[in-house]
């Protein structure tokens, strides 16, 4: 059996290449979200992901955070500060996460709104809600969100 360092350092290794994809997957949906609302400002052009990545500042300030962090926590990384990796971890991954409870939430008031006042619905209209950037990037992060706090218990155990 390895010892607790060996799992930590393993951890790491798969985290650290997820986080930049991740990262760069949320600094590009935090341009797409820019690009629409300033294409829904001026009137000019086709929106590009309507359905996915909504014209908002809010939604492009989050994602720019969360990128920002899971980038910040690979540069942690890579200068062997690993405890302000992991702060950047957590922190990045904990907004996602939050991110993704938001628009989930959002989603299934407005299903049972939809009930109650008697209005239909579509399925589309209801799947396109969970599938939103930043709920389907915030299904990635969960478990790493997980995995990055058990590492962080680990951490703290053996200090």
């Amino acid at each position: 059996m390895g010892s607790s360092e060996d799992k930590f350092k393993r951890y790491i290794y798969v985290i650290v290449p997820v986080e930049v994809m991740l990262g760069l997957a949320y600094l590009v949906v935090c341009f797409i979200a820019i690009i629409n609302w300033y294409l829904g400002i001026i009137g000019a052009g086709e929106i590009l992901y309507p359905n996915y990545v909504p014209g908002d500042l809010g939604v492009s300030l989050v994602m720019l955070s969360i990128g920002f962090l899971m980038i910040l926590s690979v540069y942690y990384w890579f200068r062997r500060k690993i405890v302000k990796s992991l702060a950047a971890i957590i922190l990045g991954l904990g907004l996602a996460v939050a991110a993704m409870v938001m628009q989930v939430l959002v989603t299934t008031a407005s299903w049972l709104d939809s009930i109650i006042v008697n209005e239909p619905i579509t399925y589309e209209e209801l799947m396109l809600g969970f599938l939103r950037a930043d709920a389907l990037l915030g299904y990635i992060a969960l478990p790493l969100l997980y995995v990055s706090l058990r590492i962080l218990k680990k951490t703290i155990i053996t200090q």
